[in-house]
């Protein structure tokens, strides 16, 4: 799977020991789309990694760099998700109907298994589940199972 660099403006220094993977779903129709975005300084937006629907792995903030992906958003009183978890992302539409391809899918447990080689047995949670009620990411994907990546 090809693995490349797009790094994004958006991110700022850790306070904290990295402590969890959030996994996301962009919401975008193409992988171009999302990386520019995730590329603008006005998006105010970024993930560390963002799976591409042919597996390609962009690494758009390092990990040991906080990453603006989970807004406004709690988990185990961690009033700032953020600063203490990595943001995978799947470039998928999250309409419901677009499924994860097998290649992301693998993509993402060989990004989960080196994040975990780094920082130790992490779990693994959804945007849907540290912004319960605002977000539903990835949850609503077809096939999508968390059991699948924890």
């Amino acid at each position: 799977m090809p693995d490349l660099t797009h790094p994004s403006p958006n991110h700022n220094a850790r306070s904290q020991a990295v402590q969890l993977i959030v996994l996301h779903a962009d919401a975008s129709p193409t992988e171009k789309g999302c990386l520019s975005w995730l590329q603008s300084r006005e998006s105010k937006v970024s993930y560390h990694i963002l799976i591409g629907r042919d597996g390609t792995i962009y690494r758009c903030v390092s990990y040991d760099r906080r990453a603006w992906h989970a807004g406004k958003s709690e988990w185990k009183g961690h009033k700032d998700p953020n600063g203490i978890s990595v943001g995978v992302a799947f470039s998928n539409k999250n309409d419901g109907k677009e499924p994860l391809t097998d290649k992301q899918k693998a993509a993402a447990k060989q990004v989960i298994a080196e994040i975990r080689a780094k920082y130790g047995p992490l779990p693994v949670t959804t945007h849907a589940q540290i912004a319960p009620g605002r977000k539903n990411d990835p949850e609503q994907v077809p096939g999508f199972r968390l059991e699948d990546y924890a």
